[in-house]
């Protein structure tokens, strides 16, 4: 989600760090979200590109250790071969070695250089990493039976350990479900039974020495059943491990999915009902918090605040609770869209037309929290959201009522009260009101105003209406220097000017004294419609914005 931002107690200059939506709801489907969970439990045949990317990871990583691993044989045996005039095999055995070594690693260089390798080619490269070294060791297991065998007078286990190897990795690199990996597994281990049973066939001596005495044969059999039966567990035991971790990310009737972003209270993630499948929102207060019984009242507080508010442009929420070991969450919808913040950084300043359609919308979700005496405190580009809703484009949301406040003593209790410290500063200093600046602890909706036209500004410069760098002298501005008109810094947005009448509306909501402000949302609303600005944009040039930029803003989220 774009701004689903937890409350921002901590005061951080860049007050515009969104998190990201998603253009568009895929998310619904949970099979790339839950792709090493499917695979090691075998109960998705999911092929997309999250899955394509860890098995290309797994493979490239499985190539390239076995090929260094043969290349160390190969150095071996070559060393061997140097030394030991009368070790006859070891040409045969460095070839097979070399060869081994160079299909490796050239396939494993080759998944790194390539940045998406469909399905079927991982199957084949697959095939290829464990078929090169099955069909080494099939040969070397053969030789080294056929004539290790009359000159020691027994049949060499050595060979085993190469199996056991290669069958360990495949287990271990190659993220497949358990029963998949036992068929493999149980594929590779035919073959050093194959390349025994042949040299049986085909060389007398080595029939005779089995016959003769079968416990190598047997102690052959159960290697490789015990190796089987590890690696096919290791699988398991990391599937139950997976699945249980999966478990403990529910929340009540809610699964957790995957963060979306943070805030300073808190974490967001995307979830969904385990019943209705809904997607959906979860904020998460942050560990290091728990502890905090402020911190913990503040955010029970944020709850209770946004759940009072039932406008359609106010994040609505759907329920809230405490985990078994005490965790706090609640749960919002889940919007599809981007912050005003995202917006402006990727389209540059809004056409004014636009910027009025969007602020009557937050006018109207603030109406209705000043109706109930809550005030806001945190009026920010990072805290709306515009989206598309319903059929209904350029629908503007306001978020994250972690600072919220009542407006008057008389609607505080002593809980709220103990929340604020006499003096601290709450807020966003880029688009903080003045007396917030000096830390007033009373503040009432014409600190939204002040808000509003700070977010106004930046809709139509492209920047705050202070900038300064540090942190105090940003707030100095805010309490001494008078703010420009929007149009003196850009003087065309998107082909139309900036009239002089938006422009004494975003000065009269940036007026240092709140008695000079706009004294309600609604009369901002209504000075907001008169302007020149309010014909230049309905939802029918929404619909085209939002048409003709979907699919690319889609495409840059991936």
């Amino acid at each position: 989600m774009s701004a689903l931002a937890a409350g921002h107690e901590d005061l951080t200059l860049d007050a515009d760090s969104p998190l990201n939506i998603p253009s568009r709801p895929e998310l619904q489907d949970d099979s790339s979200i839950r792709v090493g969970m499917e695979l090691f439990e075998g109960d998705s045949g999911a092929t997309s590109q999250q899955t394509n990317s860890l098995i290309q990871t797994r493979l490239q990583a499985a190539s390239l250790a076995l090929g260094f691993g043969f290349a160390i044989f190969a150095s071996w045996t070559g060393f061997r071969e140097f030394f030991s005039r009368d070790f006859h095999l070891g040409y045969g055995f460095l070839a097979l070695e070399i060869f081994a070594t160079v299909v490796l690693i050239g396939v494993g260089v080759w998944l790194s250089k390539v940045p998406k390798a469909s399905s079927s080619c991982l199957l084949w490269c697959e095939l290829v990493i464990f078929g090169v070294p099955t069909f080494a060791f099939t040969v070397l297991h053969y030789l080294e039976i056929v004539f290790m065998a009359p000159i020691f007078d027994l049949i060499p286990q050595m060979p085993m350990s190469g199996w056991i190897i290669l069958i360990f990795v495949y287990a271990i690199f190659v993220p497949r479900s358990w029963y998949r990996i036992l068929s493999v597994v149980l594929t590779i281990s035919v073959f050093p039974v194959l390349a025994t049973v042949f040299a049986m066939i085909f060389h007398q001596n080595v029939r005779d020495l089995i016959l003769h005495d079968g416990s190598s044969v047997v102690e052959m059999f159960i290697s490789l059943a015990a190796t089987i039966f590890a690696a096919v567990s290791s699988v398991r035991m990391i599937s139950n491990l997976r699945k249980q971790a999966d478990e403990a990310k529910e929340f009540s009737r809610y699964r957790l999915k995957h963060k979306i972003g943070s805030g300073g209270m808190g974490d967001v993630y995307l979830a969904e009902h385990k019943l209705m499948k809904r997607p959906c929102a979860i904020k998460v207060i942050r560990p290091e918090k728990a502890g905090d019984p402020k911190a913990i009242a503040r955010f029970e507080r944020e709850v209770r605040a946004t759940a009072r508010l039932n406008h359609w442009n106010s994040i609505s929420i759907y329920d809230y609770g405490r985990t078994a070991d005490g965790t706090f969450f609640y749960v919002m919808e889940y919007l599809t869209g981007m912050s005003a913040s995202d917006l402006v950084k990727r389209k540059g300043p809004l056409s004014p037309g636009r910027v009025v359609y969007l602020l009557k919308q937050v006018c109207n979700a603030l109406s209705e929290a000043h109706a109930v005496q809550l005030v806001h405190r945190d009026i920010k580009p990072a805290n709306l959201i515009v989206a598309e809703m319903g059929g209904s484009f350029d629908v503007i949301k306001l978020l994250d009522f972690g600072l919220a406040k009542p407006m008057s003593n008389a609607l505080q209790n002593t809980e709220d009260s103990e929340l604020t410290v006499v003096g601290s500063l709450t807020g966003s200093p880029l688009y903080m009101s003045p007396e917030q600046a000096m830390g007033e602890v009373q503040t009432d909706q014409r600190s939204d105003i002040y808000g509003i036209g700070g977010v106004a500004f930046y809709m139509l410069t492209g920047r705050p209406p202070f900038e300064g760098g540090a942190t105090l002298k940003v707030l100095l501005s805010h309490l001494n220097d008078p703010a420009v008109p929007p149009s003196s810094v850009r003087k065309h947005a998107h082909g139309l000017s900036i009239s002089p009448e938006l422009d004494a509306i975003v000065l009269k909501c940036l007026a240092k004294s709140a008695d000079d402000r706009y004294q309600s949302a609604r009369e901002l609303y209504d000075a907001l419609n008169s302007s020149p600005e309010s014909s230049q944009w309905n939802e029918r040039l929404a619909e085209q914005w939002w048409t003709s930029n979907c699919n690319k803003y889609q495409t840059e989220n991936g």
